[in-house]
């Protein structure tokens, strides 16, 4: 036979969840942070090249997704 919890003892159940509920997010949130500072060598290069690519953009007057994909296959492999 099942017994009753009285309705205080639940509710104060329900206001400790509720309390914690943002210290746990918060915990997470900043594990998700720490995780993308840290670059991998090839995103490093991807971020490095991409002011390259807009520069070589405005001084040779390219356009197009094949001059890109030329342009980022030279620089990665720098």
């Amino acid at each position: 036979m099942m017994t009753r919890i009285p309705r205080s003892m639940f509710a104060a159940a329900i206001a400790v969840c509720l309390a914690a509920a943002p210290t746990l997010t918060s915990a997470a949130t900043a594990k998700k942070e720490e995780a993308k500072k840290e670059l991998t060598p090839q995103q490093q290069k991807m971020k490095d090249c991409g002011p390259k690519w807009a520069d070589y953009k405005k001084e040779k007057n390219v356009k197009g997704r094949a001059e890109y994909r030329k342009f980022m296959s030279t620089c990665l492999k720098a």
